[in-house]
């Protein structure tokens, strides 16, 4: 028994390691733009075309909606570590075409690609892999942990992409950006490669449908559990939150003065620092209280206060430090809430044959906003100035009050979950 645990333990630890490097590096490439936003746009060619800019990542959301319900039946269906292996190789191919910048339509056509990439064979089975490799009590942590370890891979990989910026920038921003897009595409080649190699199988036989008829069933049986539109709040207020922090960037320079020199460094570490720091304290406070549910509630209640402070504080030079304070504060909470919204799969008893369908539907739902957030804040920016960001900030407190009211629910109905096992027993 001792040789079978210490086996498990190693299988965790080493399908944690070849998770975070994969979920690190795969979605790098279509939101690359909440990093680099005005390099890449002049990189592209879209320079005053804020509206068409942003509707790549409208693209790459609108069929990312199509697929992520067909990912969960996928996920349910078939071997996880093949679908990721794929999924990893195919990003990195599209990242070097990429990396030419084609014209419009070709960059459309990529980000449609990447939907198929990164949602239809990757997303769902890759939030299942994790399901499977953790216990019911390990959930949180496990998740916390995951996030936490993307923050310190993000850390490494920012730390190289703003060292080749820096280096290349005085060349142009198309040297710059092509060197980075490549870079990061031979990176996800060589994870998948290394996930084919090394990746042991997921072991639990419940967790795979065998037949259409069973594969359908759970399909349907995941469409009338709670749990399923819960998480599709919450995975919507994450979602038009982590959008709207691409905007830090430009506001920070249209409307406080800072040089981009300045707001590149910035925005990229504050993302991974502060992913670090809010994934390792979900982790600690999920094992701490025992649910994740409660730290997302606590997130949630900063996130609607901090947006709201944003919307009242001048926007000025003078206000500055305070805003980039609170920025990184609503940063950490936000990782809070990536963090651990997936462990309540788990928490609220969830089949594991209908998992990735649980996923795929929440995603459907959930990520809404990345068919329409982006065009539509560019469309506002183009309109109305920098007078729009109060109202990009102004969203945000609606989807936080979601978020918080979503896991508030999802929290008492953990409870009773537990309540019913432990009466069972």
């Amino acid at each position: 028994m001792p040789n079978v645990n210490k086996s498990n333990k190693t299988a965790k630890i080493l399908t944690l390691i070849l998770m975070i490097l994969s979920l690190n590096t795969i979605y790098q490439l279509p939101y690359l733009m909440y990093y680099y936003y005005t390099p890449l746009q002049e990189a592209m060619g879209l320079v005053g075309r804020d509206a068409d800019y942003g509707r790549l990542l409208n693209v790459y959301g609108i069929a990312n909606v199509i697929l992520y319900l067909p990912g969960g039946w996928i996920a349910d269906k078939f071997d996880a570590k093949k679908l990721m292996v794929i999924s990893m190789v195919g990003t990195g191919v599209l990242g070097l075409w990429e990396s030419t910048f084609p014209s419009y339509a070709t960059l459309q056509l990529i980000f449609i690609l990447f939907a198929v990439t990164t949602v239809l064979t990757y997303w769902s089975s890759s939030i299942k892999c994790i399901n499977l490799i953790a216990d019911a009590s390990e959930q949180g942590g496990m998740f916390g942990s995951l996030e936490a370890g993307r923050s310190v891979c993000g850390l490494l990989v920012t730390t190289l992409f703003v060292t080749i910026f820096a280096a290349l920038s005085g060349r142009g921003s198309d040297v710059a950006m092509s060197t980075i897009i490549r870079t990061c595409g031979i990176i996800m080649i060589v994870v998948g490669i290394l996930l084919a190699i090394l990746m042991p199988e997921p072991k639990n036989v419940n967790a795979t449908n065998k037949g259409l008829v069973e594969s359908i069933k759970a399909m349907g049986g995941a469409f009338k559990l709670p749990v399923t539109y819960l998480l599709a709040g919450m995975i919507f207020c994450g979602s038009l939150i982590g959008a709207a922090s691409s905007y830090y960037a430009p506001y920070l320079q249209q409307v406080c003065g800072m040089s981009t020199s300045i707001t590149v460094p910035f925005t990229s570490y504050r993302a991974v620092i502060c992913g670090l720091i809010g994934a390792s304290s979900a982790a600690l406070l999920a094992t701490k209280f025992g649910r994740s549910s409660k730290p997302i509630i606590g997130a949630g209640i900063i996130l609607v206060a901090g947006f709201a402070i944003m919307i009242l504080m001048p926007g000025t030079a003078a206000f500055m430090w305070p805003l980039l304070i609170i920025m990184i504060l609503l940063s950490m909470c936000h990782s809070v809430f990536r963090a651990l919204y997936y462990a309540t799969i788990d928490e609220s008893g969830t089949p594991k044959n209908m998992v990735g369908s649980v996923i795929g539907i929440a995603s459907l739902l959930g990520f809404l906003p990345d068919t329409f957030y982006s065009s539509m804040c560019g469309g506002w920016l183009e309109q109305y100035g920098t007078g729009a960001f109060k109202m990009i900030f102004g969203t945000c407190i609606a989807a936080a009050v979601l978020g918080l009211v979503c896991a508030f629910i999802s929290d008492r109905m953990i409870i009773k979950h537990r309540a019913a096992a432990a009466a069972e027993k």
